[in-house]
Protein backbone atom coordinates (compact mmCIF):
# COMPACT_ATOMS: atom_id res chain seq x y z
CA UNK A 1 0.00 0.00 0.00
CA UNK A 2 1.35 3.11 -1.26
CA UNK A 3 0.78 4.76 2.70
CA UNK A 4 3.18 2.62 4.21
CA UNK A 5 5.89 3.37 1.88
CA UNK A 6 4.96 7.45 2.98
CA UNK A 7 5.73 6.49 7.01
CA UNK A 8 8.82 4.91 6.30
CA UNK A 9 11.45 6.96 7.89
CA UNK A 10 8.66 9.77 9.26
CA UNK A 11 6.85 7.34 11.37
CA UNK A 12 9.07 6.88 14.76
CA UNK A 13 7.93 5.46 17.75
CA UNK A 14 8.49 6.78 21.38
CA UNK A 15 7.84 5.78 24.48
CA UNK A 16 5.11 7.18 26.49
CA UNK A 17 5.42 6.11 29.94
CA UNK A 18 5.18 2.06 30.60
CA UNK A 19 4.50 0.05 27.92
CA UNK A 20 2.71 2.27 25.63
CA UNK A 21 4.62 3.87 22.78
CA UNK A 22 3.07 6.61 20.68
CA UNK A 23 3.74 7.39 17.12
CA UNK A 24 4.97 10.51 15.66
CA UNK A 25 4.81 12.94 12.44
CA UNK A 26 6.14 15.89 11.36
CA UNK A 27 4.43 17.96 8.50
CA UNK A 28 2.74 21.43 7.91
CA UNK A 29 -0.79 22.63 8.91
CA UNK A 30 -2.56 23.07 5.64
CA UNK A 31 -5.87 23.66 6.84
CA UNK A 32 -7.50 23.72 10.11
CA UNK A 33 -10.97 23.71 11.55
CA UNK A 34 -12.57 23.66 15.34
CA UNK A 35 -11.90 19.91 15.47
CA UNK A 36 -9.30 18.73 13.25
CA UNK A 37 -6.90 19.56 10.81
CA UNK A 38 -4.69 18.27 7.38
CA UNK A 39 -1.28 17.88 8.06
CA UNK A 40 0.89 17.80 5.16
CA UNK A 41 3.78 15.23 5.75
CA UNK A 42 5.90 16.82 3.05
CA UNK A 43 9.66 17.67 3.80
CA UNK A 44 9.29 20.94 1.69
CA UNK A 45 6.56 23.51 3.00
CA UNK A 46 3.29 23.70 0.54
CA UNK A 47 3.70 26.89 -1.79
CA UNK A 48 1.98 30.00 -0.21
CA UNK A 49 -1.14 29.22 -2.63
CA UNK A 50 -1.68 25.75 -1.43
CA UNK A 51 -2.93 27.49 1.72
CA UNK A 52 -6.00 28.49 -0.18
CA UNK A 53 -6.90 25.67 -1.45
CA UNK A 54 -10.25 23.80 -0.02
CA UNK A 55 -9.89 20.19 2.05
CA UNK A 56 -10.68 18.45 -0.94
CA UNK A 57 -8.19 20.26 -3.35
CA UNK A 58 -5.48 19.38 -0.57
CA UNK A 59 -5.76 15.45 -0.13
CA UNK A 60 -6.09 15.54 -4.62
CA UNK A 61 -2.52 17.84 -4.25
CA UNK A 62 -0.90 16.01 -1.54
CA UNK A 63 -2.49 12.51 -2.03
CA UNK A 64 0.34 10.55 -0.01
CA UNK A 65 1.21 12.71 2.21
CA UNK A 66 -2.00 14.19 3.90
CA UNK A 67 -3.30 12.78 7.33
CA UNK A 68 -6.26 14.16 9.08
CA UNK A 69 -5.42 15.07 12.83
CA UNK A 70 -8.04 15.39 15.26
CA UNK A 71 -7.80 18.14 17.71
CA UNK A 72 -10.03 16.89 20.23
CA UNK A 73 -7.55 15.30 23.00
CA UNK A 74 -5.40 18.68 22.67
CA UNK A 75 -6.11 21.55 25.05
CA UNK A 76 -4.53 24.49 23.58
CA UNK A 77 -5.09 24.85 19.80
CA UNK A 78 -4.80 28.57 19.71
CA UNK A 79 -0.97 28.19 18.87
CA UNK A 80 -1.77 25.51 16.18
CA UNK A 81 -1.86 27.85 13.23
CA UNK A 82 -2.48 27.19 9.12
CA UNK A 83 1.40 27.44 7.65
CA UNK A 84 3.10 26.00 11.41
CA UNK A 85 5.58 23.14 11.24
CA UNK A 86 4.63 20.95 13.58
CA UNK A 87 5.39 17.15 14.88
CA UNK A 88 2.50 15.33 16.18
CA UNK A 89 2.25 12.17 18.47
CA UNK A 90 -0.52 10.00 18.62
CA UNK A 91 -1.57 6.13 19.22
CA UNK A 92 -3.31 5.06 16.20
CA UNK A 93 -3.55 5.91 12.60
CA UNK A 94 -6.45 4.82 11.17
CA UNK A 95 -5.73 2.97 7.64
CA UNK A 96 -8.55 5.28 5.40
CA UNK A 97 -8.18 7.65 2.62
CA UNK A 98 -6.84 9.89 4.04
CA UNK A 99 -5.35 8.14 6.69
CA UNK A 100 -6.81 10.27 10.40
CA UNK A 101 -5.69 9.96 13.83
CA UNK A 102 -6.30 11.98 16.94
CA UNK A 103 -3.30 13.39 18.17
CA UNK A 104 -2.50 13.37 22.14
CA UNK A 105 0.41 16.22 21.83
CA UNK A 106 1.90 18.44 19.28
CA UNK A 107 5.14 20.95 18.66
CA UNK A 108 5.38 23.68 17.01
CA UNK A 109 9.48 22.98 15.21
Amino acid sequence: MAFTLFLVGCNKNEPNGGETKMQSLVGYVALKGDDSAILITSTEAPAKEDYELSEEQLINKYKNQVVIIGLSEIDTKDDLKQGKKIKVWFNILKESNPPRTTIQKYEII
